[in-house]
């Protein structure tokens, strides 16, 4: 049933599909015309996505930018960038690394390498030739900017957080001045979210995990992410900027214009409309 699901789906004109499936996710009709909703307005997006978004969506060309804005003290090392996964040279790597795709998303184009005199070459080279030959699985509901990026497997450095995981600090940004901050920690335990406003203060939505007690770093350390964020967001209507904080260490992780293809969902209509104000779409 799903497979002839989304085969039917793959035929559909862009505007009908996400009317489809947003009937299908919010039980409500979808306004594309003069969008209120902030999940409505990335829609909208989708239907006119721009070359950039392509450029800073690619986890390997979007480091320039993040080192011509805020500078490379943030970036993550990089270890490797290859065409193909058969190019990359095992033996000069470190003990510790992570293999990714720079396009893709899920554990299928990651690979966190924690000790090398264990791996399996040949099962990690079957894994990212899939990998390289697949598409982007939201394409098919018009996340676009995927698709136009020149693919290639990057490895980074691995980063240690006293064997704990990394949270994510992830700003959404409203015309580079307004905006929320989504915190996700016990990833891979027990997912939740908090979500704060940019003074950082929690509020009282959701989207998508429950929340849960969460001890924020120092104010020092939140405003100087929140002026990055800031300063990677001028010039778009609307981006999430995802920063890693570890060991007191502020990182880049990515920048992401159609946060979940716009069909997360908010505890309440109330957050929903609040950021769709909050965007003034171009």
């Amino acid at each position: 049933m799903n497979k002839i699901f989304f085969y039917v789906l793959k035929k559909l004109p862009l505007k009908l599909k996400l009317r489809l499936i947003y009937r299908l996710k919010f039980n409500r009709k979808l306004n594309l015309n003069t969008p209120k909703l902030y999940t409505e307005k990335i829609q909208k997006r989708k239907l006119h996505m721009l070359k950039i978004y392509s450029m800073l969506s690619d986890k390997y060309k979007v480091r320039e930018f993040v080192s011509k804005n805020i500078g490379e003290q943030y970036l993550i090392e990089l270890l490797a960038c290859e065409n193909e996964i058969s190019d990359l040279k095992f033996e000069t790597l470190p003990e510790q690394f992570v293999i990714k795709t720079n396009f893709g998303s899920g554990s299928e184009h990651i690979e966190i390498v924690k000790n090398k005199s264990l791996i399996n070459k040949l099962n990690i080279e079957r894994k990212f030739n899939l990998a390289m030959k697949s598409q982007y699985k939201g394409s098919i509901l018009g996340e676009t900017q995927y698709d136009f990026i020149d693919k290639r497997i990057i490895v980074e450095k691995f980063i240690d957080n006293n064997g704990k995981d990394i949270d994510d600090f992830k700003f959404h940004i409203f015309n580079s001045k307004n905006g929320f901050l989504q915190i996700d920690f016990d990833r891979f335990t027990n997912h939740k979210r908090n979500l704060y406003d940019l003074n950082f203060k929690q509020l009282d939505f959701e989207l998508c995990h429950s929340g849960g007690k969460y001890n924020l770093p120092s104010i020092d350390k939140l405003q100087k992410m929140k002026e990055i964020a800031l300063k990677l967001s001028q010039g778009f209507d609307y981006v999430r900027i995802d920063l890693y904080l570890v060991n007191e260490q502020i990182l880049f992780g990515e920048m992401t214009f159609t946060p979940g293809s716009g069909l997360e969902k908010f505890s309440t209509l109330k957050a929903d409309k609040l950021y769709g104000q909050m965007w003034e779409q171009k």
